[in-house]
Formats: C-alpha cells, sequence, structure tokens
C-alpha cells in the first residue's frame, strides 16, 4: 500500500524517514530476540537451580530413611531379645499367651 507524500515533505526527507524507521525497526528486532535469548538463559539457570534443591532435599530424605530405617532395625532386633529372654524365663506363659492370641487371631479371620 502506497501512501502519498504529504504536503510539505520532499522526497529526501521521506527516505530519511523510512531509514529510520527501518532502524528503529531492526534495533526492535534485535532487542526482542536478546529479550528472548535472556528470558531462555535465565528459565535454564532457574531450572538447574531447582534440578540442585531438589536433588540436595532428596539426599536429605535419604539419609532421615537410612537414619528411621537403622532405628527401626535396632528397636526391633531389641524387642525380639526381649520376647526371647521372657520366652526363656516363662515358658509355660508364653505357650499360654501364643495360643491365646492364636484363638483371637483365628477368631477375627473368621468373621
Amino acid at each position: 500500500m502506497a501512501t502519498a507524500p504529504r504536503p510539505g515533505k520532499k522526497d529526501g526527507d521521506m527516505a530519511s524517514e523510512s531509514e529510520i524507521l527501518r532502524k528503529d525497526m531492526e534495533e526492535l528486532r534485535a532487542s526482542v530476540e536478546k529479550l528472548t535469548k535472556d528470558m531462555g538463559d535465565l528459565s535454564q539457570s532457574w531450572t538447574n537451580e531447582m534440578k540442585a534443591r531438589a536433588g540436595q532435599k532428596a539426599d536429605a530424605l535419604r539419609e532421615t530413611a537410612r537414619t528411621v530405617a537403622d532405628e527401626i532395625g535396632a528397636k526391633t532386633k531389641e524387642s525380639a531379645e526381649v520376647v526371647e529372654k521372657t520366652v526363656r524365663e516363662r515358658p509355660f506363659q508364653s505357650l499360654i499367651a501364643a495360643f491365646g492370641a492364636g484363638l483371637l487371631l483365628a477368631q477375627l479371620l473368621r468373621r
């Protein structure tokens, strides 16, 4: 779409304005490209930081789980030793308790 020259403007002025507009558009295009690149870099940096934080949190959780598992293992071993000691000290009472627990479990499972 061609535009007619404005009254009072010379062809040289129009060419000069066109050149200024073209340069402004080139600068705008370059600015948008730089902004796009900077946003990509920022996004990549943020992603890397989040991955690092997630890795640290996962390591901490793994360590906590390992500690808890070790504590549970130790408590289980202690409980087993207490039960074993009780059975050795009072075998008849332990046998009656086991029999009672078996009957109770059978009644619960039957229903």
